[in-house]
């Protein structure tokens, strides 16, 4: 984390001296050949990112001019400092960024969704030391990203934990709720068929699990998604908090699930058929989030720049599996169960479709 010391200058180039233009010194990642190469003018690339090691061998009170292009995010060493909506030019105080990084050579790296199609402008001089005026100037002390990264990172650690225990101590109830083979099974055997008599100690505890799979996805979810939910208290302040107390949420609406589902079948003579709903939508939801976990957690960590981006794509991914869902479960029950296919439709609509509308609902809201 940067904190007091690290200094930007934006205001017009005018009062600026460049010494030296140092636009040929940026490098950018080539996929093809898995290295870092020069971002000439005369090459056909247009990366997204472009780095620059910042030199540190120049005199005194120097500045760095850059000519950040729109829509554009600034990271030093990786961590993350500023996102500019438009076109502008700054400059960075060389003695200030060698106080805050202890004469280290950091990367200095440009991130632009919509590639870079030609390198950017930056030099290196001095400014005027008669400038008439205040200047912008911008400290950065402290950063809520930073702390939210770490946050998140415990949470990925407890789950890593829960997950290890879980499958040292459950291992066969673990992977019937992760199988593929099960989750795209049409036809169940007696022995199957038995496995969905009761819920068992060892199948809560794996639910129990799951949920808090869940929470720990929606916690960074709501809070780069926008909207009133990000400002919540318990959100906001504390994501270890937020996680837990969403937690507790998602719980409760499993049960409720299960109540929902109990007093459906009964309404539509299926009650025999209970459990076996109950522990196929949980399976379903388990690898789907599972899925969903996996990907997040490598962002995280290792690409935590990318988050804010990944959200929608997220939520989309979840509003589609919600509808697969429904249909895999249409064919899983047709083949358990002797009823018309209008009351199954009708069935499924309650239990699914009518829940998610709400949900959607809610959460826009």
């Amino acid at each position: 984390m940067f904190v007091n010391g690290f200094v930007a200058f934006g205001q017009s180039g005018k009062n600026f001296i460049a010494k030296e233009d140092l636009r040929l010194n940026w490098f950018y990642f080539d996929e093809g050949e898995d290295v870092m190469l020069p971002f000439l003018d005369n090459g056909n690339h247009s990366p997204n990112a472009i780095h620059f090691s910042l030199p540190r061998d120049f005199a005194r009170k120097t500045y760095l001019m850059i000519d950040v292009p729109s829509h554009t995010s600034l990271f030093l060493s990786n961590k993350f400092v500023r996102y500019f909506d438009e076109n502008k030019i700054c400059y960075f105080s060389m003695d200030s960024l060698n106080a805050v990084i202890n004469n280290q050579s950091p990367q200095l790296t440009l991130y632009n969704r919509h590639d870079f199609e030609v390198p950017v402008e930056i030099k290196i001089g001095f400014l005027h030391n008669t400038i008439e005026g205040s200047l912008d100037i911008n400290p950065i002390a402290h950063r809520d990203i930073d702390d939210k990264a770490d946050y998140y990172k415990l949470i990925i650690l407890i789950l890593i934990a829960f997950f290890t225990i879980v499958r040292t101590l459950f291992p066969q109830e673990l992977f019937d709720f992760l199988s593929f083979q099960y989750l795209f099974t049409f036809r169940y055997t007696d022995t199957l068929q038995a496995k969905y008599r009761s819920l068992t100690k060892s199948q809560s505890l794996v639910i129990v699990f799951q949920a808090a799979l869940l929470a720990a996805i929606l916690i960074i979810v709501l809070n780069y998604f926008g909207g009133s939910w990000s400002h919540l208290y318990f959100i906001s302040s504390n994501p270890l908090l937020g996680w837990f107390v969403i937690f507790g949420i998602i719980l409760v609406l499993i049960i409720l699930k299960y109540v929902l589902i109990s007093f459906i079948s009964f309404l539509f003579g299926i009650a025999d058929r209970i459990n076996f709903y109950f522990i196929e939508y949980l399976r379903m939801t388990m690898v789907f989030y599972f899925i969903l976990f996996v990907v997040l957690s490598y962002v995280v960590i290792n690409k935590f720049y990318l988050v804010q981006y990944l959200t929608n794509g997220l939520i989309i991914a979840a509003i589609i599996f919600n509808i697969i869902r429904m249909v895999l479960l249409y064919f899983k029950l047709r083949r358990t169960i002797s009823i018309k296919s209008l009351h199954l439709f009708s069935y499924l609509c309650t239990i699914e479709l009518i829940p998610i509308m709400i949900g959607i609902n809610f959460f826009v809201k």
